[in-house]
C-alpha cells in the first residue's frame, strides 16, 4: 500500500527541467536514494545522506545545485501512489512520459466493458445524427424539444449512471444509486474540467457536461441530469426539458466517462469522427508511475471512493 509521508518520507519524481525526463527517488528522513538505477549508493548523484542534526532537504541543498530559487521539496514531486499502483477505472497520465495522454494499466481485462460502452455511444451518436438532419444544432436551436430527443436523453443519461456505478463498485463502494454518492467521482476523475467538441456542429461551443457539478446540489447542479429525471418520470408536465441541448450534454457526459475511465484511446474510429474529448492537465504527483523492474501493476481503491 501507499506509504504515508511523515517528515517528507516517501516516493518522489525528480524533474530536472531539461526536457530529458525525470527519475524516481525514495526519500527518507536522513537519506535520498535514486531507485531507477542499479547500485545507487555507489553512483554519483544517486545517493545522498544527511549529517547528524541535518534534514535530508538541507543535505540536498548543500550537496547539489538542484534547489536554487526553490522551496522544499524543490524539483522533487511527491507521488501520491507507489510505483505501479493505480486506481481501478480511473485513467491518468504516466509520469514523465512524452505526452499527458490518459491511460489505464488494465484495459485488457476491461475489454468487454469498453467495447460495450463504445458500441452504446456509437448508437447514441447515430440517433443524434438523425435528429440533427432535421434540426441544425446551433445556439438558437438547442432549446428545441421532442419525443425522439427525450428518448435519446434518457438513454444517454442512464448510460452515464452505469459508468458512475461501475467506478464506485470497482473501488469497493456499496452503491445506493444517488447523485449525492455519484458526485464523489467529480474530484478523483476531475470530471468538471473535461470538454467535448462535436466536429459536425461548427456553430456549437465545446460542451463541459460536469462543469457545474456541486456536491451540495448533486442533482440540480447538472441541468441535463435534472432534465433527464423530469422527462423520464414526469413527461406530462416536464416535457419541455427534453431539449437538444440537454441531449448533447448527456452524450458528452457519456464520452467523458469513457475517456476518464480508460483514456483517450477509448474514443476510436467512428466515435472520433463525430467528437473528441479534451482532458484536464494533471499534476505530476497525481500521475501513475510504472512499476519497478520485476514488479507488476497493482490496483488500489481510491481513498475517496472506497
Amino acid at each position: 500500500m501507499t506509504l504515508q509521508r511523515t517528515d517528507g518520507v516517501g516516493w518522489y519524481v525528480r524533474d530536472p527541467g531539461t526536457g530529458r525526463g525525470g527519475n524516481l527517488w525514495y526519500i527518507e528522513a536522513d537519506r535520498a536514494t535514486r531507485m531507477d538505477v542499479t547500485n545507487p549508493t555507489g553512483g554519483v548523484g544517486t545517493y545522498f545522506a544527511a549529517n547528524p542534526g541535518e534534514t535530508i532537504w538541507q543535505a540536498l541543498r548543500r550537496m547539489t545545485p538542484w534547489f536554487e530559487g526553490m522551496a522544499d521539496p524543490g524539483p522533487f514531486h511527491p507521488m501520491k501512489l507507489d510505483p505501479g499502483q493505480y486506481y481501478r477505472r480511473i485513467a491518468r497520465p504516466i509520469t514523465m512520459s512524452e505526452s499527458d495522454t490518459l491511460w489505464l494499466p488494465d484495459t485488457a481485462s476491461e475489454r468487454r466493458y469498453i467495447t460495450g460502452a463504445q458500441n452504446q455511444l456509437a448508437s447514441l451518436i447515430d440517433d443524434l445524427r438523425t435528429i440533427c438532419r432535421v434540426v441544425q444544432p446551433s445556439p438558437g436551436t438547442l432549446s428545441v424539444y421532442g419525443h425522439e430527443i427525450r428518448n435519446l436523453l434518457i438513454l444517454a443519461a442512464t448510460e452515464v449512471e452505469m459508468h458512475w456505478r461501475g467506478i464506485l463498485v470497482a473501488n469497493g463502494k456499496k452503491v445506493k444509486g444517488s447523485t449525492g454518492q455519484y458526485v464523489a467521482l467529480a474530484d478523483p476523475l476531475r470530471l468538471r474540467e473535461f470538454s467535448v467538441h462535436f466536429h459536425p456542429c461548427p456553430d456549437m461551443d465545446p460542451v463541459m457536461p460536469f462543469a457545474d457539478w456541486d456536491a451540495d446540489k448533486a442533482s440540480k447542479s447538472l441541468a441535463w441530469y435534472t432534465a433527464y429525471n423530469g422527462v423520464k418520470h414526469n413527461r406530462e408536465f416536464e416535457f419541455e426539458q427534453a431539449t437538444l441541448g440537454n441531449a448533447f450534454n448527456a452524450i458528452a457526459a457519456c464520452a467523458v466517462m469513457l475517456v476518464a475511465q480508460f483514456g483517450q484511446s477509448a474514443v476510436t474510429g467512428e466515435l472520433s469522427s463525430f467528437l473528441s474529448v479534451e482532458a484536464p492537465t494533471w499534476s505530476m504527483e497525481d500521475m501513475y508511475f510504472p512499476p519497478q523492474e520485476g514488479a507488476d501493476w497493482e490496483p488500489v481503491p481510491h481513498p475517496d471512493l472506497s
